[in-house]
């Protein structure tokens, strides 16, 4: 009996050092510790991220079909036939993930949302407009041949660093202090007053 309780203690102790290695800060430092700050950065806890959930944000494929939803939506071709159209495009990209969800048209599809990093809520406009500004100018400059090789440049780089950054976050996202999650990592991270009705209860997998 003594040999069977040690045993399950010990399997116990394995399973929670394990979840504890799991825990990874957005700049790919493993939380090892009780006090949930980075040893590397300091992140504060609020930053710190499971590594299913870092994955999650991660989730290139999701990320490239809902921004390739968002660049055809405003018909951006419209601009070689009509060039004042640009500003039309110019706009939409500015301020699509600002909307009171977080969500622009393409990240609604496959739920998808922007947050905040410091307090997990919807971007706002004014965050929307400093991490589309780089995508809103190359779809602009996409009018002009001439721009061309270096917008495809830049957003190669962009795919390879959201890629390879263990939180997903581009390089606007330091900038504007965001990051994109998923409709159930979003969830997850709401405090629950009531339980959760029958169309709450679907989450993506």
């Amino acid at each position: 009996m003594d040999s069977l309780m040690n045993n399950l203690i010990a399997t116990d102790a394995r399973a929670q050092l394990a979840r504890r290695h799991i825990e990874r800060c957005e700049c790919g430092e493993t939380i090892t510790g009780a006090g949930r700050f980075c040893s590397n950065c300091g992140v504060a806890a609020h930053c710190v991220q499971p590594q299913a959930d870092a994955d999650e944000s991660r989730a290139i494929f999701r990320r490239l079909l809902a921004e390739a939803v968002d660049r055809l939506l405003p018909l951006p071709f419209l601009a070689y036939l009509f060039p004042p159209w640009v500003l039309v495009v110019v706009l939409f990209h500015l301020i699509c993930d600002g909307s009171p969800s977080g969500r622009s048209p393409g990240k609604w599809i496959f739920r998808l949302r922007v947050v905040s990093i410091s307090s997990n809520e919807p971007c706002g406009v004014w965050r929307s407009f400093l991490r589309r500004v780089p995508t809103a100018l190359g779809q602009a400059a996409y009018c002009f041949w001439v721009f061309v090789p270096v917008i495809f440049f830049y957003e190669i780089v962009s795919l390879a660093f959201v890629w390879l950054n263990p939180a997903g976050r581009r390089f606007e996202d330091y900038l504007a202090g965001t990051r994109v999650i998923s409709e159930s990592q979003y969830r997850r991270s709401q405090p629950r007053t009531t339980a959760p009705g029958p169309a709450e209860s679907w989450e993506d997998s």
